[in-house]
Order: structure tokens, then sequence, then C-alpha cells
């Protein structure tokens, strides 16, 4: 509740910034000015880094006298924030002898007002001279742990952006649905400042949390280079990125992406998805009912982006050789469930080990895409989950990375003569930076950034999804 608050914050008020939104209320007080964090690069060449909170600062790691560079706090911005929407639909399933038929309809209505906000920023020009010559403690123990891993960088919070007064986080969530099974949820959360047969199943419930002044709800870092001798510089500029001297240069080991078959000549979507094709080809390989139950599973988180997170921590860890946290999956059953059902398909000879491996890393790429979508994105995607419309996806997918026309009148495209599905696929689209064009009897797709990874996180999705979903 807390985390979707204070991304959605990020995300209205610094799109291409370097804010990181808090997740978690308990990591406040661990993030005041020169606090240390670890920044750990990812798994996939195009996921951001993850930022673990520290119990040290700066001082705490530094031989010799602490160092005290000023920091100053200026008033920020005062928001508020809106957002309203209506959903409804149905859906029928043939599992076994029988039939199911689901349906709800409802609305979601996301208010924030966090009021006004303070930021504090550390002054970088006097943390500069204070740092020269000085030197850290390569025996420390947070120093030794971060040394071991070549994906992790030492890094110093220079900024973050604070609550003046006591806030409420209100989360109301409604459900609604007809049959064996709830389609619907409708969510609101609400962020204020304290001023003083067929069977039909409803749920609602309304959970509250207070927020005290001082709260850091965003924040910024800077990374360190740190040298043998133990001296460390501030990296200043973007491009600039730390890490710890080895045998040379200060360098992070960087997770290498992957390529498409030499001697293709194609774009630079084309050439990654070529690279991935083995991915998708794990998935569709799975026995049927684990690719269905899998599917389902995925396609229930689709409309809560904190699960996805989580989910996708977990599978990253398993796919790191470590076992996630038991207590953290047992808090969220859906969770335990989709990695058991990823793990089904590991046996005992070397040739079934590898195809877990397949399984799990070919689960992860699909998360990992759909961790970076935005809330919105995520209930478009959901509401485009049927067979038939996810083959038109894929369709669009495929024509998209070749940058040809898609026409009307081709029976892979049959669900979007419907104009509420095409208009949640433009929605879809929109929603990633693509531009679905309609000229006539013909689709184009257009991408107006070629950098940009959002449609690169489309296309994963809609081929990872379309590699589990079962045929009608």
């Amino acid at each position: 509740m807390f985390a979707k608050a204070t991304k959605n914050l990020v995300s209205e008020i610094d799109t291409d910034g370097s804010l990181i939104s808090v997740s978690r209320l308990n990591d406040s007080d661990g993030l005041a000015p020169l606090a240390l964090v670890i920044k750990r690069n990812r798994y996939w060449f195009w996921q951001n880094p993850k930022y673990l909170i520290s119990d040290f600062k700066l001082n705490d790691v530094l031989v010799g006298d602490p160092i005290n560079p000023a920091v100053v706090e200026t008033d920020f911005l005062t928001y508020n924030g809106k957002v309203v929407g209506n959903k409804s639909g149905s859906a029928t399933a043939e599992i076994g002898p029988g039939t199911i038929n689901v349906g709800g309809s409802g609305s979601s209505k996301l208010q924030s007002s966090f009021g006004n906000l303070k930021k504090q920023e550390v002054d970088i020009q006097k943390l500069l001279q204070d740092s020269k010559s000085r030197v850290l403690d390569l025996k420390h123990s947070l120093i030794k742990q971060t040394r071991e891993s070549q994906r992790e960088v030492l890094t110093l919070v220079k900024e973050r952006i604070i609550t003046a007064q006591p806030c409420t986080v209100t989360e109301e969530v409604q459900e609604a649905g007809t049959c064996t099974g709830m389609f619907g949820f409708n969510t609101t959360v609400k962020v204020s400042v304290n001023d003083k047969g067929k069977s039909i199943v409803e749920y609602d419930t309304n959970v509250s949390i207070n927020i005290p002044t001082k709260t850091t709800i965003a924040y910024s870092v800077i990374e360190l280079e740190v040298a043998q001798t133990g001296q460390y510089g501030l990296c200043l500029l973007p491009n600039i990125k730390g890490g710890f001297e080895v045998d040379g240069p200060v360098k992070v080991k960087e997770v290498s992406t992957l390529s498409a078959a030499p001697g293709k000549t194609t774009n630079k979507l084309q050439k990654d998805l070529e690279g991935l094709q083995g991915q998708f080809t794990a998935l569709s390989k799975l026995p049927s009912s684990t690719r269905t139950l899998l599917f389902e599973q995925i396609s229930q988180l689709l409309e809560n982006s904190v699960a996805i997170s989580m989910l996708e921590d977990t599978l990253e860890d398993l796919c790191g050789g470590t076992q996630p946290d038991p207590s953290l999956l047992d808090k969220v059953p859906a969770l335990k469930t989709t990695v058991k059902l990823v793990q089904k398909t590991a046996g005992t000879n070397p040739s079934e080990k590898q195809k877990k491996a397949s399984a799990l890393t070919a689960t992860h790429l699909l998360l990992s895409s759909l961790e970076e979508m935005t809330d919105s994105a995520l209930l478009r995607l959901k509401s485009c989950c049927s067979y038939a419309t996810l083959q038109a996806l894929l369709h669009l997918v495929h024509m998209m990375t070749s940058s040809k026309k898609s026409s009307l009148k081709d029976a892979a495209l049959a669900a979007l003569t419907d104009e509420q599905v095409f208009k949640e696929v433009t929605s879809l689209f929109a929603s990633c930076n693509v531009t679905l064009l309609k000229e006539k009897d013909s689709v184009l797709t257009k991408i107006s950034n070629p950098q940009d990874r959002l449609p690169l996180m489309l296309c994963i999705a809609v081929k990872g999804l379309a590699s589990l979903v079962p045929p009608v």
C-alpha cells in the first residue's frame, strides 16, 4: 500500500530522473543523508538496479574522525493527484468436463495528497573537500561483503524527499464477481494529510496506516569508486559508474546481453528478441497443465504490481542460486504456488535439472518485463489476456520488430475487429510508448524513441504470455 503511493508519486514527478521511491515504510530511518545504500545490478540487461538499505552511514565505515558536510533543507512541492477508471468484463473457460462463466464490473480511484513535501540535500562541494585523502575501513563487515559481490556498488544518499506533516494512507478494496472465481478487483488508494447455478461474491476492505512527519518517500544516491587502498571518489557524472578496484581500474561486472545469431542483419529490438527466443521456447515446452496454471497465476498478479515485484525478487534469488526467504512466500500464497509450479519441472537427472533452469530463467524473464510496466499498463495487459487477443498481440509484435504493416483481414488479427478490444490494445501499446496507427484496412506500429526499453518489455510480456496461454 505504501509502495503503491510512493511509486505513483515518483512516476508522476520524476519520470526520467534519478529519484528512487521507498517501497517499505520501515526503510525510512535508514535513508538519512549520507546513509550507505547498496546498489545491486540485476539479472537482465534492461532491469533497473535494486537498492538495498543498510544500517550504516558513511562515518560508520570511515577510518579516523567523522565528517560533517552541510545538509540543506528546502521546500520541494505540494503534491495532489487523482486517477479514476472503470472496468468490466466476462469470460468463459472450459476446465475438464465443465464450463465456468466468470464476470465482474466496477471502478477504481487513486487519490494522493502528501501535502507539502521537503527536500534535504547534501552539499556535494563540501563533501568532496571533506573526502580528500579519507579512507574507508576495508575490514568493515559491510565493505567486505559488498566487495565479494561483483554486481554490487556502494552508494551514498545525497538527497531525500520527506513529508512535512503527518499523513494517512488508506487502501479500499472492493471485489465483485459472478461464479466460481472473482473477475474484477476494484481498488481505491488514498493518501491524505491529517488535519485533526450462479453465486454472487462481493468483498470490501478498508485499511489505513499513519505516516509520521519526516518520513522518507523518495531519495537519490551517488555512487562511490573505491580503490584498493580504501580511498574513495564520488561519481559526479551519470556515465561514471562506481565499484571496487580489483587488479586494475575500478569496475563492476555487468550482466551481458543475449544477442541474435551471427550473420543476421536486424534492428536492435529484433536482435534482442532473437537472443531471447530460447526462453520463450522453454515456456512453450512446459507440460500443458503447468502452462495453464502458470498463465492463470501470472494473469491474476497483473492487478498487483507489488506482488509482481516480490515474485520477480524471489525468482531472481533462485536464478542466482540462493533460496528466497520462505516467510515472504508464506505471506502471499499465490507467489508460493507460482514458484512451486516453476520448480515442479525439476528432476534428478542432469537433463531435467537443465530443463528446470530453463523454465526458471524463462519465467523470471517474463516477470522482469512485467515489473518494468506501470500499473495502468499491467491492467490493460490483463484485459488482453485471452487466447485470441494474445495471438493478435503476438502478430503485431512480430510486425513491429520488422517495421511492417499488418492487414486487419489477417486471421491472426480477428480479435481486433471488436472496437473495444482494439481500443484496449491501442492503449496497451501507448502505455509502452508504442503508437498503433490504423490506416484503412491495415495497422502499423511506430516507436518514437529507439532507445526506449518499454517497447522491448511489451514484446517480452506478449511473447511470454502467448507461450503459456492455453488455446480456446
